[in-house]
């Protein structure tokens, strides 16, 4: 048996996030950031694997008592971004494990597979599947498959420290219902958006999404980055709703989007936060290696 890699791409938090039905439910916001989980079978008669991956050991062992097969090997993850920020780590962590160890055992693992074996580990992004997904996190379910995003940037900051993602679902306060209405409405908005590949659409749901969530949990940088993005020509700002990011969306079909980029870091250079560039990933896709 040789050796076997999987990947699956990180977020930057998500173009919308709410409830309607009485369900919650978001839409992640990938980009081009991957992690890469290679499996070497064999060794000691265990699996090894780094023992601050808490969660990736979990899901792997549910995994070998579903297939009733021992894995024997190590489990190496790389190119990791931090945790409890937005960028969806332990998701893509689990995915590219499932997705390196079953490709190891020649196991025939579909993604709704996977995203039934993490939400019994905590509640989780749509990341397994490869176009963008309106998914209910706590039940692993699809509500609608959007396609694929238009090109699009991320200049963001980090306003620091970590939120944790299951005690904060834990103490989210109850969505009103004319909140659900405006949810569907702008879940409604974003279907046609990825469909007709409406960049400012895609935007305009993104910052609507992000102001509805401030009383849930306010980002300190988020309304001068909506001054900033309307100085610039932006396309509109993006959270990370149970993380710590905020970014401006930026078109990267558009010719002036590199200047638009430069003056961003430049005026964000003084705010003592870490700054991220990101390239969205249109599709959710793994990388091929």
């Amino acid at each position: 048996m040789k050796a076997a890699t999987g990947t699956a791409c990180h977020t930057f938090g998500e173009l919308l996030q709410g409830q309607y039905d009485g369900v919650p439910f978001l839409v992640s916001l990938p980009i081009q950031s991957y992690v890469r989980a290679t499996f070497y079978p064999g060794g000691a008669g265990e699996l090894i694997t780094s023992p601050r991956k808490i969660k990736v050991r979990r899901i792997l062992r549910r995994l070998m008592n579903e297939y009733e097969i021992p894995f024997e090997g190590t489990l190496l993850l790389e190119q990791s971004l931090p945790e409890g920020k937005g960028f969806a780590t332990s998701t893509a962590d689990m995915v590219a494990a499932c997705r390196a160890v079953s490709k190891a055992y020649r196991l025939h693992l579909l993604p709704h597979h996977i995203s039934s074996l993490l939400v019994q580990v905590e509640p989780t992004d749509g990341i397994m599947y490869d176009e963008i997904v309106a998914y209910r996190h706590h039940q692993g379910e699809v509500i609608a498959s959007l396609g694929q995003l238009p090109p699009l940037r991320i200049i963001g900051a980090d306003r620091g420290g970590r939120i944790d993602t299951v005690s904060f679902n834990r103490q989210a306060q109850p969505y009103t219902v004319q909140e659900e209405k405006e949810y569907e409405k702008l879940l409604v908005m974003l279907q046609e958006a990825c469909r007709s590949g409406d960049s400012e659409l895609i935007g305009y749901v993104a910052t609507k999404s992000a102001d509805l969530h401030q009383k849930r949990l306010s980002h300190p940088d988020f309304e001068r980055m909506k001054e900033m993005c309307r100085e610039i020509g932006g396309l509109g700002v993006t959270i990370a709703h149970s993380g710590t990011l905020a970014g401006i969306l930026l078109d990267a079909s558009s010719s002036d989007y590199i200047e638009q980029e430069k003056k961003l870091c430049e005026r964000m250079k003084g705010w003592h936060r870490p700054l991220y560039k990101f390239s969205v990933a249109r599709s959710q896709k793994g990388i091929h290696v």
